[in-house]
């Protein structure tokens, strides 16, 4: 079997996981600029603002709600869903689905945002994998088997 598969799925590129990054952080970002101009302030009034530690912890607790919400529906987060991939565990090849793991996988890849490396570790990954998904023991596919292809 070529490297670039496990478990008869073809590993997700790093292109694929860097636009899947992408269209989930836009997503947010237009829900989160529409609720702040829905309480009649500007785009440039939320760009220009203090930033202090509640808002740092709203956001963490939004990446727990959605890494609880969407890996359940998805067996990833939204950006994946997107561009056909998923997440599995590089133990068992099966899919990271449970509620609980899912908020503890997107609590630490909002974490590792914040130091950069846990990020970029992808980049020299041969499997592809942020620091993050060693932690978690996962791994980013594409949403269908060998067999299926």
């Amino acid at each position: 079997m070529p490297e670039d598969y496990v478990f008869q799925y073809k590993i997700a590129s790093k292109g694929k996981r860097l636009l899947a990054h992408l269209f989930e952080g836009i997503i947010y970002a237009i829900i989160v600029l529409g609720y702040y101009k829905i309480l009649g302030n500007s785009i440039d009034d939320y760009l220009n603002r203090e930033i202090n530690v509640d808002e740092f912890l709203y956001s963490a607790l939004a990446s727990i709600l959605t890494g609880f919400i969407f890996y359940p529906l998805f067996s990833g987060n939204l950006g994946h869903k997107i561009l056909g991939l998923k997440v599995i565990s590089s133990k068992s090849g099966e899919e990271y689905q449970f509620a609980s793991d899912g908020a503890i996988r997107e609590l630490l890849k909002y974490l590792g945002g914040f130091l950069i490396i846990p990020l970029i570790w992808l980049l020299w990954d041969k499997e592809n994998q942020n620091l993050y998904d060693k932690i978690t023991e996962t791994l980013v596919v594409e949403n269908y088997t060998k067999e299926k292809k």
